[in-house]
């Protein structure tokens, strides 16, 4: 069977029309959603050149959170999706916190095998970001939603925390880094 990942930019669901857009970098220069746009992109043409196949899913139907996650989850079973990647970026204060993470639903040992591939690949490919591992998440947690709903395996991924200046940098010029870390750990997770 062949593989179809799907790359969710996170905050698409609409709002007056437009995605609702998530938090902004500590400079207010972008936010998750229009970031995270590029960022699937770029994230897709890695594994279009290694002949895995992706849908970008950068638009949620739905009024509210649970209905959009509700949309999200029958989407990806209709289009056969085997594997889901939300794609995200933290802002907590203070700006200090730093790092990349990986958030896993805790009973789904495949999610958590992707996790470990997408964190192991960011360690290798943007060391200068550190990391905060791997998260298993439970029913009240946030992305809960997200990653119990889904029929396949899936990842919220929070490569770097938009609140920290030295983080955003690290982002911002390595942004093609991150795309193929993020690329390459799908990849050993299909091997």
């Amino acid at each position: 069977m062949n593989s179809i990942i799907a790359l969710c930019v996170g905050h698409s669901r609409q709002v007056n029309d437009k995605p609702e857009g998530g938090a902004h970098t500590h400079d207010g220069s972008i936010n998750e959603w229009t970031w995270n746009s590029t960022m699937a992109r770029h994230i897709a043409g890695h594994l279009l050149l290694r002949r895995v196949q992706s849908v970008i899913v950068d638009r949620y139907e739905g009024r509210g959170y649970a209905t959009s996650m509700q949309w999200l989850a029958e989407h990806l079973k209709d289009r056969g999706v085997t594997a889901a990647l939300e794609l995200h970026f933290n802002r907590v204060p203070p700006a200090a916190a730093h790092g990349h993470e990986w958030l896993y639903w805790h009973s789904s040992k495949a999610g958590r095998r992707l996790a470990e591939n997408l964190e192991q690949e960011m360690c290798f490919g943007v060391p200068q970001i550190k990391t905060r591992g791997i998260k298993p998440k439970y029913s009240s947690d946030r992305g809960a939603l997200f990653l119990r709903g889904t029929h396949c395996p899936a990842v919220i991924c929070e490569p770097f925390f938009g609140s920290n200046p030295g983080d955003w940098q690290t982002a911002k010029d390595k942004k093609t880094n991150i795309a193929r870390a993020i690329a390459e750990g799908i990849l050993e997770y299909l091997m």
